[in-house]
């Protein structure tokens, strides 16, 4: 009897074992299939830069010197918003650029660096090795297009970027950024489904979740829009979303020559890869590919650590100013400025 005894409990715990993944040695929360279960509010509080400086060449992490360096800037930083502004302070000098600074120093800043890994890195992108975007020499994109034809930025709406013009915030990757209101964002996910909504841009993804893997078939027929057309496919407990078919509009070359260091974005042979990988039940490690070997010299990837929001934060609509009556006023700014080229000449 006790041997019948011992074989009936080793059958039922190899049974469980397979039956039920509820039951997997890790700390990861899944849902009701067993699962990883991404579901709720997450924020990315980290200073870091997209690409990385020069000067840091192949050199992808801090030393422990620089991290505390960095760190006390950013507590000194804080401490400079956090100061009560004195009443008889000058006014700017005529002709400085006036900024929204004031409303800024409102937002959340960051409170660590990013550590993937063990490191603390010294950019999102990790390829390249020098963590910087490689194009194409002469890489020709929407707003490249219209320079070439000698449209500077505020020339019409058509160059000002579909920012401005209060269409889409023009970025092509969906993750949480390093700026503002864009660090925070929800992920909703059933059987069938992902759902990732950005505090700003305030544009929801809804994506389709594929049960049998990679859909050769998905894109065919299906036209540019903002943010592309995804489905999403698990490999094994990493959730993988792919991504084409983006306007070219998106693109992250603008007319500003300030900006213009950014991915270019073309309809028909960009593509997007991410990756959603549960660390833990407070962390996600976000993984992109972008793809593109007509505009880019080799692809770039980066990857981002996210991190739960705090029990009763949430995120808050963000919405563009209706009618956008300031792109009226800025084209305006810019004949206004034409003219008096016109008759200083």
């Amino acid at each position: 009897m006790e041997s019948n005894t011992v074989l009936y409990f080793l059958l039922v715990i190899l049974i469980l074992s397979f039956s039920s993944p509820h039951y997997a040695q890790d700390d990861i929360p899944r849902n009701a299939l067993g699962r990883p279960d991404f579901a709720g509010y997450w924020e990315n509080l980290h200073q870091i830069a997209e690409q990385r400086p020069e000067r840091f060449g192949e050199r992808r992490a801090y030393t422990d010197e620089e991290v505390s360096e960095i760190l006390l800037g950013m507590e000194q930083n804080q401490q400079a918003r956090d100061a009560t502004l004195e009443a008889d302070r000058a006014p700017p000098k005529v002709g400085a650029r006036i900024t929204n600074r004031a409303d800024d120093d409102f937002d959340e800043f960051p409170s660590e660096l990013m550590r993937i890994d063990g490191e603390y890195r010294t950019s999102i992108i990790v390829k390249p090795l020098n963590g910087r975007i490689q194009k194409v020499e002469n890489t020709v994109d929407y707003y490249e297009r219209f320079r070439r034809q000698g449209f500077r930025i505020y020339d019409g709406p058509e160059m000002t970027g579909a920012n401005d013009r209060c269409l889409h915030m023009g970025w092509v990757f969906p993750y949480m950024g390093t700026t503002g209101l864009s660090r925070f964002g929800q992920i909703v996910q059933t059987d069938e489904f992902l759902m990732i909504l950005g505090e700003y841009p305030y544009t929801p993804r809804i994506i389709p979740i594929r049960r049998n893997g990679a859909d050769g078939n998905f894109f065919t027929n299906k036209f540019p829009r903002w943010m592309g057309h995804s489905y999403a496919f698990w490999e094994g407990d990493k959730l993988k979303v792919i991504t084409r078919k983006i306007r070219d509009e998106q693109s992250n070359a603008p007319a500003n020559a300030l900006t213009r260091n950014g991915l270019p974005v073309s309809s028909k042979t960009s593509s997007v890869e991410e990756t959603y990988e549960l660390l833990s039940d407070t962390e996600i490690l976000y993984r992109w590919e972008f793809i593109d070997d007509e505009l880019l010299v080799e692809s770039v990837v980066g990857e981002v650590l996210l991190t739960r929001m705090d029990r009763g934060r949430r995120i808050y609509e963000y919405a563009c100013h209706e009618g956008n009556y300031n792109l009226e006023l800025i084209l305006r700014g810019a004949r206004r400025a034409d003219w008096d080229r016109l008759q200083t000449n």
